[in-house]
Protein backbone atom coordinates (compact mmCIF):
# COMPACT_ATOMS: atom_id res chain seq x y z
CA UNK A 1 0.00 0.00 0.00
CA UNK A 2 2.82 2.20 0.93
CA UNK A 3 4.94 1.64 -2.27
CA UNK A 4 1.65 2.74 -4.36
CA UNK A 5 0.97 5.63 -2.77
CA UNK A 6 4.75 6.88 -3.10
CA UNK A 7 4.15 6.44 -7.07
CA UNK A 8 0.66 7.99 -6.90
CA UNK A 9 2.80 10.90 -5.30
CA UNK A 10 5.05 10.79 -7.78
CA UNK A 11 2.79 10.90 -10.60
CA UNK A 12 0.92 13.55 -8.80
CA UNK A 13 4.02 15.83 -8.55
CA UNK A 14 4.82 15.14 -12.49
CA UNK A 15 2.08 16.26 -13.93
CA UNK A 16 1.64 19.05 -11.61
CA UNK A 17 5.59 20.02 -12.71
CA UNK A 18 4.47 20.02 -16.95
CA UNK A 19 1.19 21.88 -16.11
CA UNK A 20 3.56 24.58 -14.22
CA UNK A 21 6.30 24.24 -17.52
CA UNK A 22 3.44 24.89 -19.52
CA UNK A 23 1.44 27.64 -17.80
CA UNK A 24 4.57 29.81 -17.67
CA UNK A 25 4.73 29.77 -21.32
CA UNK A 26 1.40 30.61 -22.16
CA UNK A 27 1.31 28.33 -25.41
CA UNK A 28 3.18 24.49 -25.86
CA UNK A 29 4.33 26.68 -29.20
CA UNK A 30 6.29 29.15 -27.20
CA UNK A 31 6.01 32.84 -28.25
CA UNK A 32 5.08 31.50 -31.54
CA UNK A 33 3.43 34.73 -33.13
CA UNK A 34 2.87 38.00 -33.28
CA UNK A 35 2.91 39.57 -29.81
CA UNK A 36 3.17 36.48 -28.69
CA UNK A 37 0.61 34.02 -27.55
CA UNK A 38 -2.47 35.80 -27.37
CA UNK A 39 -1.30 38.40 -28.86
CA UNK A 40 -1.48 41.17 -26.90
CA UNK A 41 2.41 41.57 -25.99
CA UNK A 42 2.49 39.69 -22.50
CA UNK A 43 4.04 36.63 -21.13
CA UNK A 44 2.92 34.92 -17.62
CA UNK A 45 6.19 33.86 -16.99
CA UNK A 46 7.45 34.64 -13.44
CA UNK A 47 9.65 37.27 -12.62
CA UNK A 48 9.35 36.72 -8.70
CA UNK A 49 12.84 35.27 -8.19
CA UNK A 50 14.69 37.80 -9.60
CA UNK A 51 16.85 40.10 -7.54
CA UNK A 52 16.49 43.50 -9.27
CA UNK A 53 19.13 45.02 -7.12
CA UNK A 54 21.64 43.03 -8.68
CA UNK A 55 20.07 41.44 -11.81
CA UNK A 56 21.53 43.33 -15.37
CA UNK A 57 20.52 41.74 -18.48
CA UNK A 58 23.45 39.53 -19.56
CA UNK A 59 24.09 39.36 -23.24
CA UNK A 60 23.63 35.27 -24.06
CA UNK A 61 24.72 36.40 -28.48
CA UNK A 62 24.28 38.51 -31.00
CA UNK A 63 24.02 37.75 -34.71
CA UNK A 64 23.73 39.84 -38.01
CA UNK A 65 20.69 39.25 -39.42
CA UNK A 66 19.38 41.23 -42.25
CA UNK A 67 17.56 43.68 -43.07
CA UNK A 68 13.51 43.89 -41.82
CA UNK A 69 11.08 44.70 -38.79
CA UNK A 70 9.64 40.89 -38.23
CA UNK A 71 10.03 40.29 -34.28
CA UNK A 72 12.08 37.39 -33.05
CA UNK A 73 9.11 34.05 -33.36
CA UNK A 74 10.37 30.75 -30.74
CA UNK A 75 9.44 27.47 -30.15
CA UNK A 76 10.77 23.95 -29.08
CA UNK A 77 14.70 25.68 -28.81
CA UNK A 78 14.11 27.51 -32.31
CA UNK A 79 13.91 31.03 -32.94
CA UNK A 80 11.84 31.86 -36.68
CA UNK A 81 11.73 35.24 -38.54
CA UNK A 82 12.12 37.02 -41.70
CA UNK A 83 14.90 38.67 -43.45
CA UNK A 84 16.57 40.26 -46.53
CA UNK A 85 20.25 40.59 -47.96
CA UNK A 86 20.94 42.82 -51.25
CA UNK A 87 22.56 41.66 -53.91
CA UNK A 88 23.33 44.84 -55.48
CA UNK A 89 21.82 48.57 -54.46
CA UNK A 90 18.70 47.98 -55.77
CA UNK A 91 17.90 44.27 -56.07
CA UNK A 92 18.35 41.28 -53.48
CA UNK A 93 15.61 38.75 -51.78
CA UNK A 94 13.22 38.46 -48.35
CA UNK A 95 13.93 35.01 -46.63
CA UNK A 96 12.10 32.98 -43.44
CA UNK A 97 15.02 31.56 -41.86
CA UNK A 98 15.67 29.27 -38.33
CA UNK A 99 18.03 29.91 -35.99
CA UNK A 100 19.13 28.18 -32.70
CA UNK A 101 17.84 29.70 -29.86
CA UNK A 102 20.80 28.78 -27.48
CA UNK A 103 23.55 30.00 -29.74
CA UNK A 104 21.78 31.97 -32.36
CA UNK A 105 23.40 30.26 -35.02
CA UNK A 106 21.73 29.74 -38.36
CA UNK A 107 20.27 26.85 -39.12
CA UNK A 108 18.61 27.53 -42.70
CA UNK A 109 17.35 30.11 -44.50
CA UNK A 110 14.86 29.96 -47.93
CA UNK A 111 14.24 33.08 -49.89
CA UNK A 112 10.46 33.45 -50.06
CA UNK A 113 10.52 36.87 -52.56
CA UNK A 114 12.22 39.84 -53.67
CA UNK A 115 13.68 42.70 -51.63
CA UNK A 116 11.03 45.10 -50.71
CA UNK A 117 13.29 48.68 -51.23
CA UNK A 118 12.16 51.23 -49.51
CA UNK A 119 12.81 54.15 -50.76
CA UNK A 120 11.68 56.96 -47.80
CA UNK A 121 14.81 55.77 -46.17
CA UNK A 122 12.63 53.77 -43.05
CA UNK A 123 14.64 50.37 -43.88
CA UNK A 124 14.48 47.77 -46.66
CA UNK A 125 12.86 44.09 -46.01
CA UNK A 126 10.04 42.46 -44.59
CA UNK A 127 7.89 44.10 -42.00
CA UNK A 128 4.84 41.28 -41.34
CA UNK A 129 5.91 38.52 -38.43
CA UNK A 130 5.64 35.08 -39.02
CA UNK A 131 3.62 32.58 -36.89
CA UNK A 132 4.13 29.02 -36.42
CA UNK A 133 2.29 26.05 -35.98
CA UNK A 134 3.65 21.88 -35.13
CA UNK A 135 5.19 21.80 -38.42
CA UNK A 136 5.19 24.72 -40.31
CA UNK A 137 6.13 28.69 -40.10
CA UNK A 138 3.90 31.00 -42.27
CA UNK A 139 5.05 34.18 -43.64
CA UNK A 140 4.34 37.22 -45.48
CA UNK A 141 6.93 39.29 -47.60
CA UNK A 142 6.78 43.14 -47.86
CA UNK A 143 5.54 42.19 -51.57
CA UNK A 144 2.36 40.65 -50.43
CA UNK A 145 3.52 37.00 -50.94
CA UNK A 146 1.98 34.44 -48.20
CA UNK A 147 4.28 31.68 -48.03
CA UNK A 148 3.96 27.86 -45.86
CA UNK A 149 7.46 26.73 -45.02
CA UNK A 150 8.78 23.10 -42.78
CA UNK A 151 9.98 24.22 -39.79
CA UNK A 152 11.93 21.54 -39.97
CA UNK A 153 14.65 22.34 -42.81
CA UNK A 154 12.21 25.26 -44.55
CA UNK A 155 11.23 23.80 -47.94
CA UNK A 156 8.67 25.62 -49.31
CA UNK A 157 5.21 24.15 -49.61
CA UNK A 158 3.06 26.58 -50.53
CA UNK A 159 2.33 30.18 -51.81
CA UNK A 160 -0.10 32.75 -52.93
CA UNK A 161 0.62 36.47 -54.27
CA UNK A 162 -1.73 38.60 -52.99
CA UNK A 163 -0.61 40.96 -56.01
CA UNK A 164 -0.97 38.51 -58.95
CA UNK A 165 -3.69 36.03 -57.09
CA UNK A 166 -6.36 38.34 -55.74
CA UNK A 167 -5.90 41.75 -57.22
CA UNK A 168 -4.57 43.48 -53.74
CA UNK A 169 -2.54 47.01 -54.04
CA UNK A 170 0.53 47.05 -52.13
CA UNK A 171 0.63 49.42 -49.00
CA UNK A 172 2.57 52.26 -49.39
CA UNK A 173 5.94 51.17 -47.54
CA UNK A 174 5.06 47.39 -48.14
CA UNK A 175 2.58 45.01 -46.78
CA UNK A 176 2.93 44.42 -43.05
CA UNK A 177 0.02 42.31 -41.35
CA UNK A 178 0.56 39.54 -39.72
CA UNK A 179 -0.94 36.32 -39.70
CA UNK A 180 -2.81 34.39 -37.02
CA UNK A 181 -3.66 31.01 -36.85
CA UNK A 182 -7.67 29.99 -36.13
CA UNK A 183 -7.67 25.86 -35.54
CA UNK A 184 -7.18 24.89 -39.40
CA UNK A 185 -7.14 28.36 -40.55
CA UNK A 186 -4.43 30.79 -41.38
CA UNK A 187 -6.72 34.16 -41.26
CA UNK A 188 -5.11 37.33 -43.15
CA UNK A 189 -5.83 40.79 -44.43
CA UNK A 190 -5.22 40.15 -47.96
CA UNK A 191 -6.85 43.32 -49.85
CA UNK A 192 -8.01 41.78 -52.29
CA UNK A 193 -10.98 42.86 -54.73
CA UNK A 194 -14.53 40.73 -55.06
CA UNK A 195 -15.17 40.37 -51.49
CA UNK A 196 -11.68 39.26 -50.50
CA UNK A 197 -10.61 42.03 -48.22
CA UNK A 198 -10.00 39.39 -45.45
CA UNK A 199 -9.49 35.90 -46.25
CA UNK A 200 -9.08 32.30 -44.69
CA UNK A 201 -6.70 29.86 -46.17
CA UNK A 202 -6.50 26.12 -45.35
CA UNK A 203 -2.83 26.05 -43.44
CA UNK A 204 -1.78 23.09 -45.04
CA UNK A 205 -2.20 23.40 -48.96
CA UNK A 206 -3.45 27.38 -49.46
CA UNK A 207 -6.90 26.95 -50.52
CA UNK A 208 -9.12 29.40 -49.58
CA UNK A 209 -11.70 27.73 -46.98
CA UNK A 210 -13.55 31.77 -46.94
CA UNK A 211 -13.43 35.36 -47.81
CA UNK A 212 -15.19 38.42 -46.59
CA UNK A 213 -15.19 41.96 -46.80
CA UNK A 214 -14.10 45.30 -49.09
CA UNK A 215 -10.98 47.23 -48.24
CA UNK A 216 -7.77 47.79 -48.75
CA UNK A 217 -4.51 45.74 -47.03
CA UNK A 218 -3.19 48.11 -44.28
CA UNK A 219 -0.54 47.70 -41.70
CA UNK A 220 -2.66 46.60 -38.89
CA UNK A 221 -3.01 43.20 -37.88
CA UNK A 222 -5.86 40.84 -37.37
CA UNK A 223 -6.76 39.71 -33.24
CA UNK A 224 -8.27 36.52 -32.91
CA UNK A 225 -10.17 36.57 -29.22
CA UNK A 226 -13.22 34.89 -27.64
CA UNK A 227 -16.27 37.63 -26.74
CA UNK A 228 -19.36 36.63 -26.05
CA UNK A 229 -18.34 32.74 -25.61
CA UNK A 230 -17.74 32.95 -29.68
CA UNK A 231 -14.48 32.81 -31.37
CA UNK A 232 -13.98 35.43 -33.71
CA UNK A 233 -11.39 37.62 -35.58
CA UNK A 234 -11.57 41.15 -35.79
CA UNK A 235 -9.97 43.43 -38.14
CA UNK A 236 -9.44 47.59 -38.08
CA UNK A 237 -9.18 48.35 -41.19
CA UNK A 238 -9.56 51.63 -43.01
CA UNK A 239 -12.19 53.37 -40.74
CA UNK A 240 -14.05 50.11 -39.76
CA UNK A 241 -13.57 47.47 -37.38
CA UNK A 242 -15.05 44.26 -38.28
CA UNK A 243 -15.64 40.84 -36.47
CA UNK A 244 -16.14 37.47 -38.58
CA UNK A 245 -16.65 33.79 -36.83
CA UNK A 246 -14.68 31.18 -38.00
CA UNK A 247 -16.85 29.83 -40.76
CA UNK A 248 -16.25 34.19 -42.10
CA UNK A 249 -19.89 35.21 -40.92
CA UNK A 250 -19.99 38.56 -40.25
CA UNK A 251 -20.65 38.73 -36.57
CA UNK A 252 -20.71 42.54 -36.24
CA UNK A 253 -18.94 46.20 -37.67
CA UNK A 254 -18.65 49.39 -35.92
CA UNK A 255 -17.90 52.35 -37.76
CA UNK A 256 -14.51 53.96 -35.82
CA UNK A 257 -13.95 57.94 -35.69
CA UNK A 258 -10.33 57.38 -37.61
CA UNK A 259 -8.40 55.07 -39.73
CA UNK A 260 -5.19 54.52 -40.68
CA UNK A 261 -4.23 52.46 -37.41
CA UNK A 262 -1.23 50.25 -37.40
CA UNK A 263 -0.85 49.02 -33.55
CA UNK A 264 -2.78 45.42 -33.23
CA UNK A 265 -6.60 46.21 -31.44
CA UNK A 266 -6.19 45.01 -27.96
CA UNK A 267 -8.47 43.22 -25.62
CA UNK A 268 -9.36 45.32 -22.42
CA UNK A 269 -11.02 42.83 -19.53
CA UNK A 270 -12.90 39.77 -21.36
CA UNK A 271 -15.34 42.10 -23.75
CA UNK A 272 -13.92 45.67 -24.80
CA UNK A 273 -11.31 46.31 -27.22
CA UNK A 274 -8.60 48.94 -27.24
CA UNK A 275 -7.87 50.75 -30.52
CA UNK A 276 -5.35 53.16 -31.30
CA UNK A 277 -3.61 55.56 -33.64
CA UNK A 278 -1.91 59.01 -34.15
CA UNK A 279 -5.08 60.92 -35.48
CA UNK A 280 -7.57 62.65 -33.47
CA UNK A 281 -9.01 60.88 -31.43
CA UNK A 282 -5.92 59.29 -29.83
CA UNK A 283 -7.55 56.19 -28.86
CA UNK A 284 -11.35 54.56 -28.34
CA UNK A 285 -12.53 51.31 -25.83
CA UNK A 286 -15.39 49.82 -27.45
CA UNK A 287 -17.30 47.05 -25.11
CA UNK A 288 -18.90 43.96 -26.89
CA UNK A 289 -22.78 43.27 -25.00
CA UNK A 290 -25.01 40.59 -27.11
CA UNK A 291 -22.82 40.77 -30.31
CA UNK A 292 -23.33 44.42 -30.45
CA UNK A 293 -20.30 47.31 -30.26
CA UNK A 294 -20.47 50.54 -28.17
CA UNK A 295 -17.96 53.44 -28.01
CA UNK A 296 -17.46 53.54 -24.12
CA UNK A 297 -14.31 55.59 -23.79
CA UNK A 298 -12.12 58.28 -26.36
CA UNK A 299 -9.35 60.58 -25.77
CA UNK A 300 -6.29 62.18 -27.28
CA UNK A 301 -4.33 60.89 -24.15
CA UNK A 302 -3.06 57.43 -26.06
CA UNK A 303 -1.89 58.11 -30.04
CA UNK A 304 -0.30 54.83 -30.90
CA UNK A 305 2.04 55.36 -33.95
CA UNK A 306 3.06 51.90 -34.66
CA UNK A 307 4.40 50.38 -31.32
CA UNK A 308 1.00 48.50 -30.01
CA UNK A 309 -0.36 48.79 -26.17
CA UNK A 310 0.12 46.44 -23.36
CA UNK A 311 -3.01 45.92 -20.36
CA UNK A 312 -2.17 44.50 -17.01
CA UNK A 313 -5.16 45.33 -13.92
CA UNK A 314 -7.22 48.52 -15.30
CA UNK A 315 -4.01 50.14 -17.03
CA UNK A 316 -2.81 50.47 -20.62
CA UNK A 317 0.64 50.96 -21.19
CA UNK A 318 2.55 52.47 -24.46
CA UNK A 319 3.96 55.14 -26.41
CA UNK A 320 2.16 58.23 -27.10
CA UNK A 321 3.50 59.17 -30.15
CA UNK A 322 7.00 59.11 -28.76
CA UNK A 323 7.00 59.07 -25.02
CA UNK A 324 5.84 55.86 -22.95
CA UNK A 325 3.01 56.58 -21.03
CA UNK A 326 -0.04 54.57 -18.84
CA UNK A 327 -2.98 55.45 -18.53
CA UNK A 328 -6.38 54.14 -16.89
CA UNK A 329 -8.11 51.86 -19.04
CA UNK A 330 -11.43 53.13 -16.88
CA UNK A 331 -10.97 57.09 -17.70
CA UNK A 332 -8.30 57.86 -19.90
CA UNK A 333 -6.16 59.68 -17.40
CA UNK A 334 -2.48 59.68 -17.50
CA UNK A 335 -1.09 57.92 -14.55
CA UNK A 336 2.80 59.25 -15.94
CA UNK A 337 4.87 60.13 -19.29
CA UNK A 338 8.50 58.96 -19.90
CA UNK A 339 10.43 60.27 -22.15
CA UNK A 340 13.98 59.28 -23.65
CA UNK A 341 12.72 55.83 -25.52
CA UNK A 342 11.84 57.31 -28.58
CA UNK A 343 9.52 55.88 -30.43
CA UNK A 344 10.14 52.88 -29.35
CA UNK A 345 8.34 49.26 -28.23
CA UNK A 346 7.70 47.05 -25.28
CA UNK A 347 5.60 44.20 -23.76
CA UNK A 348 4.71 42.84 -20.09
CA UNK A 349 6.06 40.11 -18.33
CA UNK A 350 4.26 39.01 -15.23
CA UNK A 351 4.18 42.51 -13.75
CA UNK A 352 7.45 43.80 -15.50
CA UNK A 353 7.45 46.02 -18.62
CA UNK A 354 10.11 45.29 -20.78
CA UNK A 355 11.08 48.34 -22.83
CA UNK A 356 13.11 49.33 -25.88
CA UNK A 357 13.73 52.53 -27.05
CA UNK A 358 13.46 53.10 -30.80
CA UNK A 359 17.97 52.88 -30.71
CA UNK A 360 18.51 49.34 -28.58
CA UNK A 361 18.24 50.29 -24.94
CA UNK A 362 16.18 47.66 -22.76
CA UNK A 363 14.86 48.71 -19.75
CA UNK A 364 12.84 46.85 -17.53
CA UNK A 365 10.25 48.74 -15.15
CA UNK A 366 7.14 47.93 -12.96
CA UNK A 367 4.01 48.14 -14.44
CA UNK A 368 2.25 50.12 -11.73
CA UNK A 369 0.44 53.36 -12.48
CA UNK A 370 1.83 55.31 -9.39
CA UNK A 371 5.30 56.23 -11.24
CA UNK A 372 7.47 55.16 -13.54
CA UNK A 373 9.74 53.06 -11.66
CA UNK A 374 12.92 51.80 -13.52
CA UNK A 375 14.67 48.54 -12.36
CA UNK A 376 17.18 47.99 -14.91
CA UNK A 377 18.47 48.99 -17.97
CA UNK A 378 21.25 48.47 -20.42
CA UNK A 379 22.23 49.43 -24.38
CA UNK A 380 21.34 46.11 -25.80
CA UNK A 381 21.79 46.99 -29.34
CA UNK A 382 22.21 49.58 -31.36
CA UNK A 383 20.80 51.66 -34.45
CA UNK A 384 17.32 51.68 -35.67
CA UNK A 385 14.70 48.99 -33.49
CA UNK A 386 10.93 49.47 -33.85
CA UNK A 387 10.43 45.86 -33.49
CA UNK A 388 8.85 44.81 -30.21
CA UNK A 389 10.76 41.68 -28.26
CA UNK A 390 9.99 38.67 -27.49
CA UNK A 391 10.45 36.83 -24.26
CA UNK A 392 10.49 32.69 -23.73
CA UNK A 393 12.35 30.93 -20.57
CA UNK A 394 13.53 33.81 -18.55
CA UNK A 395 15.16 35.74 -22.07
CA UNK A 396 14.57 38.72 -24.10
CA UNK A 397 15.08 38.46 -27.79
CA UNK A 398 15.42 41.49 -29.51
CA UNK A 399 16.33 43.10 -32.91
CA UNK A 400 17.41 46.21 -34.61
CA UNK A 401 17.11 46.77 -38.33
CA UNK A 402 19.85 44.38 -39.16
CA UNK A 403 20.97 42.33 -36.41
CA UNK A 404 19.50 40.37 -33.31
CA UNK A 405 20.55 39.63 -29.82
CA UNK A 406 19.59 37.06 -27.16
CA UNK A 407 19.61 38.55 -23.16
CA UNK A 408 19.37 36.41 -19.87
CA UNK A 409 16.78 37.91 -17.50
CA UNK A 410 16.48 35.32 -15.21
Amino acid sequence: MKIKQKYLWITILLIGNVIIGVSQNNNPLGWNQFRGPDRNGASIESLSDVNWLEMQPELIWKKELGSGFSELTISEGIIYTMGSTKTDSLSGFEFVAAYDEKTGNKLWNTKVDSIYIDHDGWGDGPRSTTVIDETQIYSLSAWGKLSANLKEDGRLLWQVDFIKDFGSNIPRWGYASSPVIVDDLLIMEVGGSDSRAFVAFDKKNGEIKWSNGDGNASHDSPLSVVLDGQEQTIFANGRTLYSYSTKGDTIWTYSMPFGGLTAIPLLIGENKIFLSGVRNPGFIIVEIKDGKPTEILHGNSMKNDFSSCVYHNGYIYGYHVAALRCISAETGEVSWTKRGFGKGSLMLVDDKLVILSDKGRLAIADATPKAYTELTSIQAINGKSWTAPSFLNGKVYIRNLTEMACYKIK
